[in-house]
Protein backbone atom coordinates (compact mmCIF):
# COMPACT_ATOMS: atom_id res chain seq x y z
CA UNK A 1 0.00 0.00 0.00
CA UNK A 2 3.05 2.06 0.66
CA UNK A 3 4.71 1.65 -2.19
CA UNK A 4 1.64 2.19 -4.28
CA UNK A 5 1.20 5.40 -2.65
CA UNK A 6 4.50 6.30 -3.45
CA UNK A 7 4.14 6.12 -6.61
CA UNK A 8 0.90 7.83 -6.99
CA UNK A 9 2.83 10.53 -5.13
CA UNK A 10 5.97 10.72 -7.72
CA UNK A 11 3.11 10.88 -10.72
CA UNK A 12 1.38 13.59 -9.13
CA UNK A 13 4.98 15.18 -8.47
CA UNK A 14 5.83 14.96 -11.86
CA UNK A 15 3.04 15.71 -13.40
CA UNK A 16 2.57 18.95 -12.10
CA UNK A 17 6.43 19.79 -12.32
CA UNK A 18 5.64 19.19 -16.18
CA UNK A 19 2.47 21.56 -16.48
CA UNK A 20 4.78 24.30 -14.42
CA UNK A 21 7.60 23.69 -17.15
CA UNK A 22 4.82 23.96 -20.14
CA UNK A 23 3.41 26.95 -18.71
CA UNK A 24 6.74 29.19 -17.93
CA UNK A 25 7.61 28.36 -22.28
CA UNK A 26 4.37 30.43 -22.77
CA UNK A 27 6.54 33.65 -24.50
CA UNK A 28 4.58 36.95 -23.66
CA UNK A 29 4.83 39.50 -26.26
CA UNK A 30 4.28 42.58 -25.07
CA UNK A 31 2.47 45.03 -27.26
CA UNK A 32 3.73 48.48 -27.04
CA UNK A 33 5.96 47.44 -23.49
CA UNK A 34 3.76 47.31 -20.05
CA UNK A 35 2.05 50.19 -21.08
CA UNK A 36 -0.14 50.12 -17.93
CA UNK A 37 2.71 50.66 -16.12
CA UNK A 38 4.45 53.05 -18.30
CA UNK A 39 4.19 55.29 -21.34
CA UNK A 40 3.77 52.86 -24.35
CA UNK A 41 6.33 52.81 -26.66
CA UNK A 42 9.24 54.04 -24.63
CA UNK A 43 12.33 52.67 -22.53
CA UNK A 44 10.30 52.82 -19.78
CA UNK A 45 7.49 50.57 -20.58
CA UNK A 46 10.13 48.23 -22.69
CA UNK A 47 12.28 48.27 -18.95
CA UNK A 48 8.72 47.86 -17.39
CA UNK A 49 8.41 44.48 -19.58
CA UNK A 50 11.93 43.12 -19.46
CA UNK A 51 11.44 43.41 -15.66
CA UNK A 52 7.91 41.02 -16.14
CA UNK A 53 9.74 38.45 -17.78
CA UNK A 54 8.45 39.21 -21.20
CA UNK A 55 10.30 37.43 -24.22
CA UNK A 56 9.59 40.23 -27.12
CA UNK A 57 8.62 44.02 -26.49
CA UNK A 58 6.93 45.03 -29.60
CA UNK A 59 7.45 48.56 -31.29
CA UNK A 60 6.02 50.41 -33.71
CA UNK A 61 8.10 51.55 -36.77
CA UNK A 62 7.70 55.06 -38.34
CA UNK A 63 9.43 57.29 -40.00
CA UNK A 64 10.70 61.18 -39.58
CA UNK A 65 10.35 63.59 -42.42
CA UNK A 66 14.25 63.62 -43.05
CA UNK A 67 14.38 59.89 -42.94
CA UNK A 68 14.66 59.07 -38.87
CA UNK A 69 13.36 56.02 -37.60
CA UNK A 70 11.44 55.92 -34.14
CA UNK A 71 9.35 53.52 -31.98
CA UNK A 72 5.87 55.37 -32.16
CA UNK A 73 2.07 54.05 -32.61
CA UNK A 74 -0.35 56.70 -33.93
CA UNK A 75 0.38 58.52 -37.46
CA UNK A 76 0.06 61.76 -35.35
CA UNK A 77 1.77 63.54 -32.58
CA UNK A 78 -1.31 64.50 -30.46
CA UNK A 79 -2.44 62.02 -27.96
CA UNK A 80 1.08 61.12 -26.68
CA UNK A 81 3.10 63.78 -26.84
CA UNK A 82 2.90 67.51 -26.41
CA UNK A 83 3.31 68.06 -29.96
CA UNK A 84 0.97 67.98 -33.26
CA UNK A 85 0.67 67.34 -36.32
CA UNK A 86 1.70 63.89 -38.72
CA UNK A 87 4.69 62.07 -37.52
CA UNK A 88 5.59 61.64 -41.32
CA UNK A 89 5.78 65.09 -41.94
CA UNK A 90 7.87 65.96 -38.56
CA UNK A 91 11.54 66.68 -38.92
CA UNK A 92 14.03 64.76 -36.32
CA UNK A 93 15.29 67.40 -34.82
CA UNK A 94 11.48 68.34 -33.50
CA UNK A 95 10.68 64.69 -32.72
CA UNK A 96 13.57 64.50 -30.57
CA UNK A 97 12.48 67.58 -27.92
CA UNK A 98 8.92 65.94 -27.67
CA UNK A 99 7.65 64.75 -24.24
CA UNK A 100 5.96 61.28 -24.47
CA UNK A 101 5.44 60.20 -20.85
CA UNK A 102 3.58 63.55 -19.27
CA UNK A 103 0.44 62.48 -20.95
CA UNK A 104 0.29 58.91 -19.19
CA UNK A 105 1.42 60.29 -15.38
CA UNK A 106 3.51 63.14 -14.21
CA UNK A 107 6.29 60.61 -12.83
CA UNK A 108 7.23 59.84 -16.58
CA UNK A 109 7.46 63.51 -17.53
CA UNK A 110 10.55 64.12 -20.41
CA UNK A 111 10.15 60.63 -21.73
CA UNK A 112 11.47 61.12 -25.10
CA UNK A 113 10.57 59.33 -28.41
CA UNK A 114 13.13 56.16 -28.20
CA UNK A 115 14.98 56.44 -31.85
CA UNK A 116 15.53 52.91 -33.65
CA UNK A 117 19.26 52.61 -33.65
CA UNK A 118 19.09 53.44 -29.94
CA UNK A 119 16.04 51.35 -28.89
CA UNK A 120 17.53 48.49 -30.57
CA UNK A 121 21.11 49.29 -28.79
CA UNK A 122 19.65 49.43 -25.78
CA UNK A 123 17.39 46.33 -25.66
CA UNK A 124 19.83 43.84 -27.24
CA UNK A 125 20.34 41.34 -24.67
CA UNK A 126 17.76 41.56 -22.40
CA UNK A 127 14.64 40.87 -24.77
CA UNK A 128 13.35 39.97 -28.64
CA UNK A 129 11.67 42.43 -30.78
CA UNK A 130 8.42 42.19 -32.62
CA UNK A 131 8.87 45.11 -35.34
CA UNK A 132 5.06 46.42 -36.39
CA UNK A 133 6.35 47.93 -39.52
CA UNK A 134 4.48 51.12 -39.83
CA UNK A 135 5.71 53.35 -41.89
CA UNK A 136 9.14 52.55 -43.58
CA UNK A 137 11.40 51.42 -46.59
CA UNK A 138 12.36 47.96 -47.07
CA UNK A 139 15.52 49.45 -48.05
CA UNK A 140 16.40 51.16 -45.10
CA UNK A 141 15.01 49.62 -42.04
CA UNK A 142 16.47 45.71 -42.76
CA UNK A 143 20.04 46.95 -42.82
CA UNK A 144 19.53 48.44 -39.66
CA UNK A 145 18.00 45.58 -38.33
CA UNK A 146 21.20 43.33 -39.22
CA UNK A 147 23.34 45.92 -38.10
CA UNK A 148 22.17 45.78 -35.07
CA UNK A 149 22.36 42.12 -34.78
CA UNK A 150 18.91 41.36 -34.57
CA UNK A 151 17.84 39.09 -37.21
CA UNK A 152 17.72 36.21 -35.28
CA UNK A 153 15.93 37.80 -32.26
CA UNK A 154 12.83 39.23 -33.55
CA UNK A 155 10.01 38.62 -36.27
CA UNK A 156 7.90 41.40 -38.48
CA UNK A 157 4.35 42.31 -39.06
CA UNK A 158 2.98 43.95 -42.16
CA UNK A 159 -0.77 45.89 -42.68
CA UNK A 160 -1.11 44.80 -45.82
CA UNK A 161 -0.66 41.69 -48.10
CA UNK A 162 1.41 43.37 -50.28
CA UNK A 163 3.77 44.55 -47.90
CA UNK A 164 4.07 41.28 -46.76
CA UNK A 165 4.73 39.36 -49.92
CA UNK A 166 7.29 41.52 -50.97
CA UNK A 167 9.12 41.14 -46.98
CA UNK A 168 9.04 37.34 -47.33
CA UNK A 169 10.01 37.45 -51.53
CA UNK A 170 13.10 39.50 -50.60
CA UNK A 171 13.92 38.28 -46.61
CA UNK A 172 13.03 34.67 -46.70
CA UNK A 173 14.83 34.29 -43.50
CA UNK A 174 13.47 36.39 -41.43
CA UNK A 175 10.86 35.35 -39.03
CA UNK A 176 7.39 36.99 -39.70
CA UNK A 177 3.35 36.70 -38.17
CA UNK A 178 0.31 36.98 -40.34
CA UNK A 179 -2.92 36.58 -38.51
CA UNK A 180 -5.74 34.51 -38.97
CA UNK A 181 -8.90 33.63 -36.76
CA UNK A 182 -10.24 30.48 -39.16
CA UNK A 183 -8.55 26.41 -39.81
CA UNK A 184 -9.24 27.26 -43.19
CA UNK A 185 -6.90 30.27 -43.94
CA UNK A 186 -3.70 28.35 -42.65
CA UNK A 187 -2.68 26.42 -45.40
CA UNK A 188 -2.72 29.07 -47.98
CA UNK A 189 -0.96 31.36 -45.38
CA UNK A 190 2.12 28.80 -45.12
CA UNK A 191 2.22 28.18 -48.67
CA UNK A 192 2.16 32.41 -49.96
CA UNK A 193 3.90 33.55 -46.59
CA UNK A 194 5.99 30.95 -44.65
CA UNK A 195 5.33 32.23 -41.43
CA UNK A 196 6.40 31.54 -38.45
CA UNK A 197 3.44 32.75 -35.70
CA UNK A 198 -0.06 33.03 -36.27
CA UNK A 199 -1.84 35.88 -34.50
CA UNK A 200 -5.08 35.03 -33.43
CA UNK A 201 -8.07 35.69 -30.93
CA UNK A 202 -8.45 33.63 -27.86
CA UNK A 203 -12.01 32.87 -29.14
CA UNK A 204 -10.15 30.97 -32.10
CA UNK A 205 -8.49 28.47 -29.82
CA UNK A 206 -9.99 25.74 -30.88
CA UNK A 207 -7.89 21.74 -30.66
CA UNK A 208 -8.06 21.82 -34.75
CA UNK A 209 -6.70 25.24 -35.40
CA UNK A 210 -3.61 24.79 -32.53
CA UNK A 211 -3.16 21.44 -34.09
CA UNK A 212 -3.07 22.81 -37.31
CA UNK A 213 -0.66 25.32 -36.87
CA UNK A 214 1.52 23.25 -35.04
CA UNK A 215 1.49 20.70 -37.37
CA UNK A 216 2.55 23.65 -40.16
CA UNK A 217 5.41 24.93 -38.18
CA UNK A 218 3.44 27.58 -37.19
CA UNK A 219 3.81 29.06 -33.26
CA UNK A 220 0.29 30.07 -31.81
CA UNK A 221 0.12 33.64 -30.41
CA UNK A 222 -3.45 34.91 -29.64
CA UNK A 223 -3.69 39.10 -29.23
CA UNK A 224 -5.60 39.75 -25.67
CA UNK A 225 -6.17 43.34 -24.82
CA UNK A 226 -5.57 45.58 -22.18
CA UNK A 227 -6.72 43.90 -18.68
CA UNK A 228 -8.78 41.10 -20.25
CA UNK A 229 -8.14 38.21 -16.94
CA UNK A 230 -11.04 35.67 -19.04
CA UNK A 231 -8.66 35.99 -21.98
CA UNK A 232 -5.32 35.75 -19.90
CA UNK A 233 -7.11 32.64 -18.65
CA UNK A 234 -8.11 30.66 -21.63
CA UNK A 235 -4.61 31.12 -22.95
CA UNK A 236 -3.61 29.73 -20.17
CA UNK A 237 -5.72 26.98 -20.05
CA UNK A 238 -5.29 26.22 -24.11
CA UNK A 239 -1.48 26.33 -23.32
CA UNK A 240 -0.59 28.65 -26.37
CA UNK A 241 3.17 28.83 -27.42
CA UNK A 242 2.82 33.10 -27.45
CA UNK A 243 0.66 35.35 -26.32
CA UNK A 244 0.39 39.42 -27.38
CA UNK A 245 -0.60 41.35 -24.51
CA UNK A 246 -0.54 44.38 -22.96
CA UNK A 247 -0.22 43.80 -19.04
CA UNK A 248 2.77 41.33 -18.27
CA UNK A 249 2.80 42.04 -14.92
CA UNK A 250 -1.02 40.41 -14.58
CA UNK A 251 -0.24 37.62 -16.81
CA UNK A 252 3.16 36.81 -15.33
CA UNK A 253 0.78 36.21 -12.21
CA UNK A 254 -1.01 34.63 -13.73
CA UNK A 255 0.48 31.81 -14.81
CA UNK A 256 2.27 31.63 -11.48
CA UNK A 257 -1.27 30.90 -9.66
CA UNK A 258 -2.70 28.46 -12.63
CA UNK A 259 -5.21 31.24 -14.30
CA UNK A 260 -5.91 33.24 -11.09
CA UNK A 261 -4.97 36.44 -10.61
CA UNK A 262 -3.68 37.65 -6.83
CA UNK A 263 -1.96 40.64 -6.65
CA UNK A 264 -4.81 43.00 -6.39
CA UNK A 265 -3.96 47.19 -5.40
CA UNK A 266 -6.08 47.90 -2.11
CA UNK A 267 -6.70 51.13 -0.36
CA UNK A 268 -7.56 51.12 3.53
CA UNK A 269 -10.54 53.07 3.83
CA UNK A 270 -10.40 55.67 6.88
CA UNK A 271 -6.57 55.57 6.92
CA UNK A 272 -6.01 51.64 7.83
CA UNK A 273 -7.86 48.22 9.60
CA UNK A 274 -11.10 49.23 11.02
CA UNK A 275 -14.37 47.74 11.09
CA UNK A 276 -14.37 46.80 14.87
CA UNK A 277 -10.70 45.77 15.45
CA UNK A 278 -8.96 49.72 15.77
CA UNK A 279 -10.15 53.22 15.99
CA UNK A 280 -9.91 55.35 12.46
CA UNK A 281 -6.53 56.65 12.64
CA UNK A 282 -5.24 54.69 15.46
CA UNK A 283 -1.56 54.02 14.42
CA UNK A 284 -2.05 49.95 15.06
CA UNK A 285 -4.92 50.62 12.59
CA UNK A 286 -1.91 52.09 9.85
CA UNK A 287 0.53 49.61 10.40
CA UNK A 288 -2.12 46.82 10.27
CA UNK A 289 -3.07 47.90 7.15
CA UNK A 290 0.57 48.19 5.69
CA UNK A 291 1.09 44.48 7.04
CA UNK A 292 -2.04 43.11 5.26
CA UNK A 293 -0.49 44.48 2.08
CA UNK A 294 -2.36 47.22 1.46
CA UNK A 295 -0.50 50.05 -0.95
CA UNK A 296 -2.45 53.14 -0.13
CA UNK A 297 -4.29 55.13 2.99
CA UNK A 298 -7.47 56.66 2.43
CA UNK A 299 -6.87 59.42 4.99
CA UNK A 300 -9.47 62.52 6.22
CA UNK A 301 -7.43 65.81 6.83
CA UNK A 302 -8.74 68.63 8.79
CA UNK A 303 -6.93 71.87 10.28
CA UNK A 304 -6.57 72.09 14.03
CA UNK A 305 -7.58 76.15 15.56
CA UNK A 306 -3.33 76.57 15.41
CA UNK A 307 -2.73 75.34 11.77
CA UNK A 308 -2.02 71.55 12.18
CA UNK A 309 -3.33 69.12 9.33
CA UNK A 310 -4.52 66.08 11.20
CA UNK A 311 -5.75 62.90 10.42
CA UNK A 312 -9.79 62.62 11.18
CA UNK A 313 -12.98 62.67 9.49
CA UNK A 314 -15.58 63.99 11.62
CA UNK A 315 -15.49 67.56 12.71
CA UNK A 316 -15.50 66.29 16.45
CA UNK A 317 -13.74 63.65 18.79
CA UNK A 318 -17.68 61.89 19.71
CA UNK A 319 -17.41 58.84 18.33
CA UNK A 320 -14.03 57.52 19.33
CA UNK A 321 -13.47 59.91 22.04
CA UNK A 322 -16.39 60.50 23.81
CA UNK A 323 -15.47 64.37 23.64
CA UNK A 324 -18.08 67.01 21.53
CA UNK A 325 -15.84 69.37 20.84
CA UNK A 326 -14.57 70.36 17.46
CA UNK A 327 -11.07 70.46 15.60
CA UNK A 328 -11.41 73.88 14.63
CA UNK A 329 -11.77 74.79 18.14
CA UNK A 330 -8.74 73.08 19.49
CA UNK A 331 -5.12 73.54 19.19
CA UNK A 332 -2.90 70.69 18.28
CA UNK A 333 -1.53 70.49 22.15
CA UNK A 334 -5.37 70.63 23.24
CA UNK A 335 -5.93 67.89 20.75
CA UNK A 336 -2.90 65.63 21.96
CA UNK A 337 -4.75 65.22 25.79
CA UNK A 338 -7.82 63.76 24.51
CA UNK A 339 -8.19 60.13 25.61
CA UNK A 340 -9.77 57.45 23.22
CA UNK A 341 -12.50 55.72 24.66
CA UNK A 342 -10.81 52.00 24.21
CA UNK A 343 -7.00 51.84 23.04
CA UNK A 344 -4.16 53.39 23.96
CA UNK A 345 -3.07 56.03 21.47
CA UNK A 346 -3.69 60.36 20.59
CA UNK A 347 -4.70 61.41 17.20
CA UNK A 348 -1.98 61.80 14.62
CA UNK A 349 -0.98 64.94 12.22
CA UNK A 350 -0.71 64.78 8.69
CA UNK A 351 3.36 64.87 9.41
CA UNK A 352 3.54 62.84 12.04
CA UNK A 353 1.90 60.03 9.32
CA UNK A 354 4.42 61.22 6.53
CA UNK A 355 7.57 61.12 8.71
CA UNK A 356 6.32 57.42 10.14
CA UNK A 357 5.05 55.80 6.82
CA UNK A 358 7.32 57.48 3.81
CA UNK A 359 8.02 54.77 1.40
CA UNK A 360 5.94 52.07 2.99
CA UNK A 361 2.11 53.61 1.69
CA UNK A 362 0.83 56.23 -0.70
CA UNK A 363 -2.06 58.48 0.07
CA UNK A 364 -5.55 58.93 -1.35
CA UNK A 365 -6.23 62.33 0.73
CA UNK A 366 -10.05 63.32 1.41
CA UNK A 367 -9.56 67.49 2.75
CA UNK A 368 -12.98 67.60 4.96
CA UNK A 369 -12.61 71.50 5.66
CA UNK A 370 -15.17 73.30 3.92
CA UNK A 371 -12.83 76.27 2.40
CA UNK A 372 -9.28 75.96 3.49
CA UNK A 373 -7.05 79.27 2.91
CA UNK A 374 -4.41 78.55 0.70
CA UNK A 375 -1.80 78.09 3.27
CA UNK A 376 -3.55 74.93 4.48
CA UNK A 377 -2.42 74.15 0.81
CA UNK A 378 1.11 75.37 1.22
CA UNK A 379 1.36 73.26 4.94
CA UNK A 380 0.40 70.28 2.54
CA UNK A 381 2.34 70.78 -0.43
CA UNK A 382 5.72 71.13 2.01
CA UNK A 383 4.84 67.99 3.73
CA UNK A 384 3.73 65.56 0.61
CA UNK A 385 6.76 67.21 -1.03
CA UNK A 386 9.57 66.96 1.79
CA UNK A 387 8.37 62.97 2.14
CA UNK A 388 8.19 61.92 -1.90
CA UNK A 389 4.77 61.02 -1.84
CA UNK A 390 4.42 62.92 -5.36
CA UNK A 391 3.12 62.35 -7.80
CA UNK A 392 1.47 59.19 -6.62
CA UNK A 393 -0.69 60.82 -4.25
CA UNK A 394 -4.37 60.97 -5.29
CA UNK A 395 -7.19 63.41 -4.21
CA UNK A 396 -10.84 63.36 -3.49
CA UNK A 397 -11.24 67.29 -3.77
CA UNK A 398 -12.32 68.84 -6.75
CA UNK A 399 -10.73 72.21 -5.01
CA UNK A 400 -7.55 70.14 -4.38
CA UNK A 401 -6.85 70.55 -8.45
CA UNK A 402 -6.35 74.40 -7.98
CA UNK A 403 -3.48 73.79 -5.92
CA UNK A 404 -1.93 70.58 -6.65
CA UNK A 405 -2.44 70.61 -10.60
CA UNK A 406 0.40 68.56 -12.24
CA UNK A 407 1.48 66.80 -9.02
CA UNK A 408 -0.97 64.30 -8.62
CA UNK A 409 -4.29 62.76 -9.48
CA UNK A 410 -7.89 63.70 -9.48
CA UNK A 411 -10.96 62.09 -8.64
CA UNK A 412 -14.07 62.40 -10.85
CA UNK A 413 -17.55 60.33 -10.69
CA UNK A 414 -19.14 58.27 -13.27
CA UNK A 415 -21.62 61.77 -13.80
CA UNK A 416 -18.60 63.64 -15.47
CA UNK A 417 -17.74 60.78 -17.83
CA UNK A 418 -19.06 62.82 -20.79
CA UNK A 419 -16.94 66.09 -19.77
CA UNK A 420 -13.44 63.34 -19.70
CA UNK A 421 -14.83 61.95 -23.48
CA UNK A 422 -14.45 65.62 -24.21
CA UNK A 423 -11.34 66.62 -22.66
CA UNK A 424 -10.04 63.31 -24.79
CA UNK A 425 -11.73 64.49 -27.70
CA UNK A 426 -9.44 67.59 -27.49
CA UNK A 427 -6.03 65.70 -26.93
CA UNK A 428 -6.00 66.88 -23.80
CA UNK A 429 -4.01 65.45 -20.95
CA UNK A 430 -6.25 62.52 -18.90
CA UNK A 431 -4.72 59.65 -17.80
CA UNK A 432 -2.23 61.63 -16.24
CA UNK A 433 -4.60 64.10 -14.54
CA UNK A 434 -7.94 61.75 -13.17
CA UNK A 435 -8.90 58.68 -11.90
CA UNK A 436 -12.33 57.24 -11.92
CA UNK A 437 -13.20 57.35 -8.07
CA UNK A 438 -16.71 56.18 -7.45
CA UNK A 439 -19.18 53.41 -5.76
CA UNK A 440 -18.76 50.23 -7.03
CA UNK A 441 -22.73 50.11 -7.18
CA UNK A 442 -22.39 53.16 -10.35
CA UNK A 443 -19.89 51.38 -12.07
CA UNK A 444 -20.76 49.73 -15.65
CA UNK A 445 -18.34 47.67 -17.50
CA UNK A 446 -18.83 49.67 -20.50
CA UNK A 447 -17.51 52.81 -18.01
CA UNK A 448 -14.72 50.72 -17.10
CA UNK A 449 -14.00 49.28 -20.74
CA UNK A 450 -13.84 53.21 -22.05
CA UNK A 451 -11.50 54.10 -18.67
CA UNK A 452 -9.06 51.02 -19.65
CA UNK A 453 -9.07 52.07 -23.22
CA UNK A 454 -7.45 55.61 -22.23
CA UNK A 455 -5.44 54.45 -19.67
CA UNK A 456 -7.66 55.84 -16.95
CA UNK A 457 -7.04 54.29 -13.78
CA UNK A 458 -10.55 52.79 -12.34
CA UNK A 459 -10.66 53.08 -8.36
CA UNK A 460 -14.29 51.59 -7.24
CA UNK A 461 -14.83 52.19 -3.89
CA UNK A 462 -16.84 49.24 -1.74
CA UNK A 463 -17.97 50.37 1.53
CA UNK A 464 -20.44 49.61 4.07
CA UNK A 465 -22.51 52.31 3.75
CA UNK A 466 -22.97 51.65 -0.04
CA UNK A 467 -25.44 48.71 0.91
CA UNK A 468 -28.11 49.82 3.89
CA UNK A 469 -30.53 48.06 2.03
CA UNK A 470 -29.08 44.86 1.62
CA UNK A 471 -26.27 42.33 3.48
CA UNK A 472 -23.56 44.14 3.11
CA UNK A 473 -20.90 41.32 2.34
CA UNK A 474 -23.25 40.02 -0.22
CA UNK A 475 -24.00 42.99 -2.24
CA UNK A 476 -19.85 43.52 -1.86
CA UNK A 477 -18.91 40.10 -3.17
CA UNK A 478 -21.08 40.80 -5.69
CA UNK A 479 -19.90 43.81 -6.97
CA UNK A 480 -16.17 43.12 -6.23
CA UNK A 481 -16.60 39.85 -8.44
CA UNK A 482 -18.16 41.69 -10.99
CA UNK A 483 -15.34 44.40 -11.21
CA UNK A 484 -12.50 41.55 -11.07
CA UNK A 485 -14.14 40.52 -14.10
CA UNK A 486 -14.27 43.80 -15.89
CA UNK A 487 -9.89 43.56 -15.28
CA UNK A 488 -10.10 47.00 -12.00
CA UNK A 489 -7.16 45.86 -10.47
CA UNK A 490 -7.73 49.34 -8.20
CA UNK A 491 -10.02 48.92 -4.74
CA UNK A 492 -10.77 51.38 -2.08
CA UNK A 493 -12.28 49.07 0.74
CA UNK A 494 -13.20 49.07 4.24
CA UNK A 495 -11.10 46.20 5.13
CA UNK A 496 -13.74 44.02 6.19
CA UNK A 497 -13.93 43.29 2.91
CA UNK A 498 -10.75 42.30 1.63
CA UNK A 499 -11.08 38.43 2.20
CA UNK A 500 -12.67 38.72 -1.83
CA UNK A 501 -9.16 39.32 -2.47
CA UNK A 502 -7.68 36.39 -1.22
CA UNK A 503 -7.81 33.42 -2.84
CA UNK A 504 -4.98 30.98 -1.33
Amino acid sequence: MHKTFLILFLCAQFSCQQKGTFEQQILMVNHRGANWLAPENTFASAQKAIEHGVAYVEVDVRRSKDGVYYNFHDPTLDRTTNGSGLFSETESAVIDTLDTGGWFSHEFKGERVPRMDEFMKWIKGKAKIYFDMKEFCFDEFIPMVYEAGFENDCFFWFSTWEQTKEFRERYPELALKVNANSVGALDSLKRMYNPQIIECSVDALSEEFMRTCRNLDMKVMPYVMRIDMEGYRIAIEKKVDMINLDCPEIFSNMLKNNGVFDNYKLIAHRGGIVEGKFDEFDPASIQAAIDAGYFMLEIDVRETKDGVLMLIHDEDFMRYHNDPRKVRDLTWEEIKQIKPVRGDYRPISLEELAQIYAGKVELMIDIKDANPPPEFFEKMDKILTEYNFFPRVYFINEIAREYFWGKAKFSFRVTEIDRIREKLERNEYVACHYFLFDAGTRLTSSIIKFCQANYITVVPSVNFGHYRLENAFRGAKRDIEFLQRCGVIEYQIDSDFDDFFHFF
